[in-house]
């Protein structure tokens, strides 16, 4: 169980290294970009994420616990970049910390019925007036389960950004990356990863990426035999 003050430096770090890759991405002057329509992108994600709850009675498909995760980390860039257009880091961390504290409710059971309501909900929110988006993604992260609160996120939210960083220092933008280690997307290999280290861990990004580093040597070593 993280203190108060472990789980805010969670939270702020997270938002931190948002800022960051919005800059990066789209330059310093981001939040004033009327382009830039985080709330589309969440509502994007959000459908992306029913998808894999097998709510098509004309196609049946896997449910994926997995892909749930990684789509509700991808919500979550968003909803942090919306968050950050007119409140200060600071401020966000805050709302974000009493936002799980008082509202992160967990189940027995996952049950998708209640994983479509909540992202539906969230939908709403972002079309509406999007007063209510952290709480209902605080809600949604419940739904999903125990794990995804702010330390399951934090890990999973740095690991991916660490993914990133790994298939561009790989060649992912020339197209030499291979995403698919021993018939599964790297992904999958990124969350068996992130569960062994501690969301505490001062050197958790590149412990992450020396064990991606590992892993994908041996899969280049084993394409060319």
């Amino acid at each position: 169980m993280l203190d108060e003050q472990t789980t805010k430096a969670l939270i702020k770090k997270m938002f931190e290294k948002q800022d960051e890759l919005n800059i990066h991405t789209n330059g310093s002057d981001w939040r004033n970009n009327k382009n830039l329509n985080w709330r589309r992108a969440i509502w994007t994600e959000c459908a992306e994420l029913l998808d894999y709850t097998n709510w098509k009675w004309w196609r049946q498909q896997d449910i994926s616990m997995k892909d749930i995760e990684m789509e509700l980390i991808d919500i979550w860039h968003f909803l942090m970049s919306d968050l950050m257009i007119n409140n200060s880091i600071d401020s966000c961390t805050e709302n974000v910390y009493y936002k799980f504290k008082n509202s992160f409710e967990t189940f027995q059971e996952t049950k998708m019925s209640r994983i479509q309501e909540y992202t539906e909900e969230l939908v709403r929110e972002s079309l509406t007036s999007h007063q209510s988006m952290v709480h209902r993604f605080v809600m949604l992260c419940g739904a999903i389960g125990p794990q995804m609160n702010i330390g399951g996120i934090y890990k999973l939210y740095m690991g991916k950004n660490v993914l990133n960083k790994f298939r561009q220092d790989n060649g992912y933008k020339q197209k030499t990356y291979q995403k698919i280690w021993d018939g599964q997307e790297d992904n999958v290999y990124l969350m068996d990863i992130i569960r062994q280290i501690l969301p505490t861990n001062e050197v958790f990004e590149d412990l992450v990426y020396e064990c991606l580093n590992e892993k994908y040597k041996k899969v280049i070593s084993n394409s060319i035999k």
